[in-house]
Order: C-alpha cells, then sequence, then structure tokens
C-alpha cells in the first residue's frame, strides 16, 4: 500500500479563501497530513485545519542565496497582475516558493508530495487516486506548463531550483526572453517559462493532471475554458467560465464540448473567481448530509447558478 504523502499549500499575504481551501481539503482528506507555508497574514487561516509553518524560515541554503543573487524581473512593459505588494514581488514569489518548499521538504524529512495552487478546492481523497501517477515523476497544470498536484521526489524539487539559477546565470537564455517580451509585451517571464526549459533541458517525465482518467480529472482552472463546454453566462458579465453541474453528495461536473461527455472534478481552481462564487462552491461541495445512494447520472445533477442573488436561494436549489 502506497503511503499517504502530505499535502503542501504556500501562500504569502491574508486570503479569506484560504480558510475554504484548508477546510475543504482536511473535509475530502480527512487523516491526511495538511500544511500551509505562510505568513503572519495568514496564520489564522490554519488554525485547526492545518499545520501550520512560516515560510522564510526556510529560506536558508546555498540555493535559495543564488537565487537571491541572481534574480531579475523580466516583462513586457505593459505586463500588469494585480497581486498583494506589487507584480515585481509576485514574479519573485512564484520563482522563489520552490526554494522555500525544497528547504521545507528537507527540514521535515519529506520525499512525495501533493501541492496545488492555493486557490484550489479539492474535492476528493488524494490517497484514492495516487497511484495514478506512479509512472510518472510529477504531474502538471496550466495545459502542461507548471509543477502542480502530485510530485514523486524531493529529488525533482532540487532539481527545479538548480534549474532556475542555472537559467538565470544564462545570459543568453535571458536576453531571448527579453526580446521576446519586447513583442508579447502583456507578458511576462515567469515559472512557467522556466519548468518548460526545465522539462527541455532534462527530459523530466510527467503527465498533466488534467487528463481524464476513469471520468474523473484535476481542474486546471475554472476560467480556461479550452476543450469544454462554457457557461451559458459570464461571471460578473466578464469572465467566461466552464459550466459546471452538482451532485446530491457534493461532487461537480464539468462536460466535454465535442463529446458531451461528462467529467467529474478532483479538484476546482478558482482563480480569478469572485467572493460570492467561492462561498457557493464552499456550500454546494459541502453538503449538510450525504445521499443515501452514491450512484450517480446525469439526470440527477443540477447547474450551478452564476446569478450573484442566486446565493440568497440557495436551500431551494439544494436537491435535499
Amino acid at each position: 500500500m502506497l503511503s499517504s504523502a502530505p499535502l503542501i499549500f504556500i501562500h504569502y499575504g491574508p486570503a479569506s479563501y484560504l480558510r475554504s481551501v484548508l477546510q475543504a481539503a482536511r473535509r475530502t482528506n480527512p487523516k491526511k497530513r495538511i500544511i500551509l507555508l505562510g505568513d503572519a497574514s495568514n496564520r489564522r487561516f490554519a488554525r485547526g485545519v492545518a499545520e501550520f509553518f512560516f515560510f522564510e524560515d526556510y529560506a536558508k541554503g546555498e540555493a535559495v542565496q543564488e537565487f537571491e543573487r541572481v534574480f531579475q524581473v523580466i516583462q513586457g512593459e505593459r505586463h500588469r497582475y494585480t497581486k498583494e505588494g506589487g507584480v515585481e514581488k509576485w514574479l519573485k514569489f512564484v520563482f522563489r516558493r520552490w526554494f522555500l518548499i525544497h528547504e521545507f521538504l528537507k527540514n521535515q524529512n519529506i520525499d512525495a508530495f501533493w501541492t496545488f495552487d492555493s486557490d484550489t478546492l479539492l474535492l476528493e481523497s488524494l490517497d484514492k487516486i495516487q497511484s495514478r501517477f506512479a509512472h510518472v515523476e510529477g504531474t502538471t497544470q496550466c495545459r502542461g506548463k507548471c509543477l502542480n498536484g502530485w510530485i514523486g521526489s524531493r529529488s525533482l524539487v532540487e532539481r527545479y531550483v538548480n534549474c532556475i539559477n542555472e537559467i538565470f546565470n544564462d545570459s543568453a537564455y535571458l536576453q531571448a526572453q527579453k526580446e521576446r517580451l519586447l513583442h508579447e509585451v502583456t507578458l511576462s517571464f515567469n515559472e512557467m517559462d522556466a519548468f518548460e526549459e526545465f522539462c527541455r533541458r532534462e527530459n523530466v517525465k510527467t503527465c498533466r493532471a488534467s487528463e481524464i482518467i476513469a471520468g474523473e480529472a484535476f481542474d486546471d482552472a475554472l476560467a480556461m475554458v479550452y476543450e469544454y463546454e462554457p457557461a451559458p453566462q459570464k461571471i460578473l458579465n466578464r469572465t467566461e467560465v466552464k459550466r459546471l453541474w452538482v451532485s446530491a453528495t457534493g461532487q461537480l461536473y464539468i462536460r466535454t464540448a465535442l463529446d458531451q461527455e461528462m467529467v467529474r472534478l478532483l479538484s476546482c481552481n478558482m482563480s480569478w473567481m469572485p467572493d460570492f462564487f467561492w462561498r457557493r462552491l464552499f456550500k454546494l461541495t459541502t453538503p449538510k448530509r450525504r445521499a443515501r445512494s452514491f450512484l450517480e447520472n446525469e439526470k440527477k445533477l443540477k447547474e450551478v447558478s452564476l446569478d450573484p442573488s442566486w446565493l440568497l436561494k440557495i436551500k431551494k436549489l439544494l436537491p435535499y
């Protein structure tokens, strides 16, 4: 039997949705070690549901010291990405977090583990599906452009952070990125670009967590519709999202656009989602009581409304 790999989130700054993220992870993985690497502003969200560690306690070691020395912000002149502390702090953090995670893994003697973006609602026990990824070094999200989900060994993270430092010491590579961003002016050089280069240089064996296996998949992001059916309306009339259905047992489904296959979500990435929709999906995926039968089919599913006023009528929608 495979050992239960811990689940690690890392986040800087206050974000009220962290409480829902950690509660959802605890509900679906009641016996798993769940960890938040955070700061003083978000420590309270872990209370009672997850272990908390200050990530700055792990800003040590030769690798992170080298990163601090060589890192530079590379972005197009019209790149904008609103995060606490500004876009430059965010661009540094998306790289730096892997150095902090690596030091934490060494300190805690952790090898294999799970990690997701800190705005991800987990909807299933990870131990039940861990064996699906035994054939790869790790899984990816962001259409295969970022390391996320299952990570099979600490050595993979070590190789990745070493490669990040190699990249920031590679003047020819960095110059090519700067020239690219003279044309792609709304973009930046970020950890996804570095991960793609890492995979190219080291031939890393991965698979996409969003791949449909046994009718189930991890969601890259609700706001990334891709080959799935879009919702008939946009959230707040501006953000296109996948069309969603919910079951009586709190399971979420999406439907492929081509063959109309219903796919159960194992996780739900909530990037760019407004507060009211966070509250809605958290309530829908945490039913007050479970249905007697776990047998599900499309007829038992109810579509999730995107109307903000719907939150006041939530009891009428729930199938109990």
